[in-house]
């Protein structure tokens, strides 16, 4: 590595360093202004889904290879086993980290690890150093035009302001399940192009490991990398027909890709084995999570799309050899906006990565732009020499930099803001609260040395959503897409909770449940309500810290015959 390589590898770590740390400024904030008498979750964004990320760390954590669905107590004939997080929880369990350190440790190192991936990746199609160091900052910080737009929010507002899968600093900032998908995405894509332009079956096989691993961790993205490297190789084989070049081993190519797709299908078939056998998981997999409008995207990704649009263009008139090693981020870029509607229930999952090849495309428009600029000469008598002057030009192209930097990052910048402003207000977005009360880790500290793993909680929402992480114990209810018939169970949780609800129509409710331990805010008054419930349930834990009677209440639910009369006894 000469002395410029060298250079451009300490810009690089120096910008991964400074947008891990930017994504991680919320977080530092929530444990900051975290009042007496709590803990800070350590989840700002979408926190119900990171909840089921801690369960399964939860799980791998006590010792389990395959992981069991804990926010449903319905039955799930089918094992499967998701590689990160079984190394996220063997990591907390060697460790002795909490869970959600482990899994901000991960955010960070694997944040990191995607900067410096997508540099050297865009080696294969840069080949200007500065247009890859102006990319790095670019795919770290940049999005699109939705802090522009009033009311902009889900599902059809522009992407940019609520959905992480679609922005890079995004992905950063909430989710390592994203990040390690983006990275094996990266790692398939770049191994199949090597293997494309060298024809050698070792990076094949390199690519199939990447996808292999890829669709046990993120199987939806394997979906993607299919349809843009098919399209890939379909315009490949038109444009060197087209310009009769004989270089193109059509042939060899796709027997590559072929090998790559045998060495993947083990996991695609097994995550189809566990949808056919399994009605949890189908139920959860075909929950449906549609995509908005295209111009929701096209929002989303406002200047950089413009960017991209161009560079792609730009590179249509490069020479020819150019302009084949820079065609894969085209393809992927237009195939990429096609992808998400797909007819399948979680279309917007397959917008994750997009960003990444916009970037690449934009970095060139930008630096081809500024050249253009600077190589400017005065011609006739059109505008004055000094108009053209070294300093003017150097000052008009930094003032445009500044306007298109401050113009792309202010909509990453003002969702961490947003996030933040929510923190203080004791908020999240979606809805649940960033902190838990002492008496409520009490209460999951019991269950969690108490209950088996066969019991069951039920509980309020909030208690529901985070006892599967702390106490490694199943939920009758959780999780909006996890649990089936999630919102008619919250329901029924609220009809207990109701004073227009006897007694005995709840105590019916729980006993349906089939649960074994009721949790109660007794300061809400909440269920049990009266002697209807004693016979039913016996108190076994009270949340008092010290001498102080607290406001939460672990029962247990009392079924069986034996169990009713020996608590009559």
């Amino acid at each position: 590595m000469n002395k410029a390589e060298r250079g451009e590898l300490r810009w690089v770590v120096v910008w991964a360093v400074l947008i891990v740390l930017l994504a991680s400024l919320p977080y530092l904030w929530g444990m900051l202004i975290t009042p007496p008498g709590y803990s800070f979750l350590g989840l700002t964004h979408n926190i119900d889904d990171g909840a089921v990320y801690l369960s399964w760390m939860r799980q791998a954590a006590d010792g389990h290879f395959f992981i069991r669905n804990l926010f449903t107590n319905e039955p799930q004939p089918a094992m499967t086993f998701n590689l990160l997080f079984l190394v996220m929880g063997w990591t907390a369990a060697i460790t002795r980290l909490p869970l959600i350190a482990v899994y901000h440790l991960f955010r960070v190192v694997l944040g990191f690890v995607l900067i410096l991936c997508i540099w050297r990746f865009s080696k294969l199609f840069l080949d200007d150093p500065k247009q890859r160091r102006i990319l790095i900052p670019l795919v770290g910080l940049s999005a699109g035009i939705g802090w522009m737009i009033p009311d902009a929010q889900m599902p059809t507002g522009s992407v940019d302001v609520w959905q992480p899968e679609a922005i890079t600093f995004l992905s950063i900032y909430l989710n390592p399940l994203f990040l390690a998908g983006l990275l094996l995405m990266l790692g398939s894509f770049y191994w199949l192009e090597l293997a494309r332009r060298e024809g050698r079956t070792k990076y094949a096989v390199f690519a199939g490991l990447h996808l292999l691993v890829l669709g046990n961790v993120h199987t939806y993205d394997v979906l993607t990398v299919a349809c843009v490297w098919a399209a890939y190789i379909a315009v490949l084989t038109v444009v060197h027909s087209r310009l009769k070049i004989e270089d193109f081993r059509l042939g060899r190519t796709v027997v590559l890709s072929l090998l790559t797709a045998v060495i993947a299908l083990p996991s695609v078939a097994y995550q189809f084995y566990v949808y056919a056998i399994d009605p949890v998981y189908r139920l959860r997999a075909n929950t449906p999570i549609p995509s908005p409008p295209i111009w929701s995207y096209f929002e989303g990704y406002g200047l950089i799309l413009a960017g991209a649009a161009f560079g792609a263009i730009w590179l249509f008139r490069s020479p020819q050899s150019a302009f084949r090693n820079r065609l894969l981020p085209i393809v992927w870029s237009i195939v990429g906006f096609a992808v998400p509607y797909i007819p399948i229930a979680q279309q917007r999952k397959l917008v994750m990565g997009l960003h990444i090849p916009l970037c690449i495309l934009c970095a060139f428009t930008i630096v081809a732009v500024l050249d253009a600029f600077r190589g400017m000469k005065r011609t006739g008598d059109v505008v004055r020499a000094s108009l053209w002057a070294p300093k003017v030009v150097e000052l008009r192209i930094l003032l445009l930099s500044i306007l298109f930097w401050c113009f792309v990052v202010i909509s990453p910048l003002s969702f961490i803001l947003l996030d933040m402003e929510k923190l203080t207000r004791g908020e999240t977005a979606p809805r649940f609260t960033p902190f838990i009360g002492d008496e409520e880790i009490q209460a999951m500290r019991y269950l969690r040395a108490q209950g088996k793993s066969s019991d069951v909680i039920y509980a309020p929402p909030g208690f529901s959503l985070f006892a599967p992480a702390m106490t490694g114990l199943t939920v009758h209810y959780g999780h909006w897409s996890e649990t089936p018939d999630y919102a008619e169970k919250r329901r029924q949780w609220a009809a207990t909770e109701s004073p227009y609800t006897s007694d005995s129509e709840a105590l019916d409710i729980v006993l349906d449940s089939r649960a074994t331990y009721l949790v109660a805010y007794d300061d809400e008054g909440g269920y049990p309500r009266s002697d209807v419930a004693r016979p039913y349930l016996r108190q076994v834990f009270n949340g008092g810290l010290d001498d102080y009677v607290g406001s939460i209440s672990v029962f247990r639910v009392l079924r069986e015959s034996g169990e009713l009369a020996s608590e009559q006894r």
